[in-house]
């Protein structure tokens, strides 16, 4: 769930490049769609710690099956704030592993992001990111505290069927070149940032901490504009409770994330018994004089090397739009089971 609060700005602007001049009319994403599309289009999954590099770089090459330390290959599909006009859809595919005999560990990921809107179904905004992870665990008596480095590329676009250009509102002032006849390469921005986590955890539970875009790239699409990603932080924390035949356990969490004047704060109580998963939760976003409220569930079974989890999320907060609901699917496999029992703890939920 989030916050859709996107800014936009009836304005006329001109702009230089390579000696054409683009003149657009309603360009939302100066002032405002760009940098809170990004914070707030974050990809967060529901079923946080199926898609976890996502959730704190530190926590690859955690996945355990039976206590025993695992390769893992994550997906996830998110369709969100289906049942309104807009639309947004998020894909993830990451892998990571440990690093044999060592406290290293090493992943990456890719994830794409589209916002849909009217009936044409055409993208208002694209998302493709690439990210390479590494993380290093210290050991401190029973319990571990790891560090890990993130970096990553992503490219941001918009769709070009979603401006006003000055030759469709009045042709006999743009001269010989036609604004609609430009090239559209100016409408994609590629950006580098970095990310960093930590993670402090036993058996019994987990807290950490995570910056994400600690270099705050700059995103305007003209020279001139200094628009940056703003820093994210991120917290989590965890404790674990097990029943007297330890088949059973419960672990109620909570993160809290902030970004440029948006607060989210997600608490849910999760479960595991045997090889099945299920949770369910309430989470609140804030963004200045809004604020948002969704309830949420997943539940998931893992059959011998495979995981299939499900999850939903309904926003109760806006009015006279019906409930825009959120479908999730993870599918998580694990290529290579480690032999012998696994040194490190793992109090996280999922796998």
């Amino acid at each position: 769930m989030f916050v859709r609060y996107f800014t936009f700005s009836s304005m006329i602007s001109r702009f230089s490049f390579s000696h054409k001049s683009i003149i657009t009319s309603s360009i939302f994403f100066i002032t405002g769609f760009c940098i809170h599309t990004l914070q707030g289009q974050f990809p967060a999954f529901r079923q946080q710690f199926a898609q976890r590099s996502l959730l704190n770089p530190a926590l690859i090459g955690t996945s355990q099956l039976n206590q025993q330390d695992a390769m893992r290959i994550g997906s996830g599909t998110k369709a969100q704030w289906l049942g309104i006009s807009s639309r947004l859809a998020t894909q993830n595919l990451a892998f990571d592993m440990p690093i044999s005999n060592t406290n290293m560990a090493w992943g990456v990921n890719l994830y794409a992001t589209d916002l849909y809107s009217g009936s044409e179904n055409q993208s208002k905004y694209s998302h493709f990111s690439a990210s390479a992870h590494y993380a290093y665990s210290i050991p401190i008596k029973k319990s571990q505290l790891r560090a890990a480095l993130s970096l990553q590329y992503s490219s941001f676009t918009f769709g070009k069927d979603q401006f006003l250009w000055e030759d469709q509102i009045n042709a006999s002032n743009t001269g010989f070149v036609l604004p609609t006849q430009e090239p559209l390469n100016k409408l994609t921005r590629n950006v580098f940032h970095a990310s960093v986590g930590f993670m402090y955890y036993n058996s019994r539970g987990f807290m950490g901490v995570s910056a994400f875009n600690i270099n705050e790239p700059k995103i305007g699409f003209y020279s001139e504009n200094s628009q940056k990603i703003p820093l994210r932080y991120s917290a989590i924390a965890g404790y674990r409770i097990s029943s007297s035949n330890a088949q059973t356990t419960l672990t109620p969490s909570i993160n809290y994330s902030f970004q440029d004047g948006l607060h989210s704060t997600s608490l849910m109580l999760n479960t595991q018994f045997t090889n099945f998963r299920a949770g369910a939760g309430v989470q609140q976003a804030r963004n200045y004089l809004q604020t948002a409220w969704s309830i949420n569930y997943y539940f998931g079974a893992r059959y011998d090397r495979y995981y299939l989890g499900y999850s939903n999320d309904w926003n109760i907060s806006m009015q006279g739009q019906g409930i825009p609901v959120t479908h999730e699917f993870s599918l998580l496999i694990f290529p290579k089971i480690y032999n012998g029992r696994s040194k490190n703890p793992s109090p996280f939920p999922e796998y």
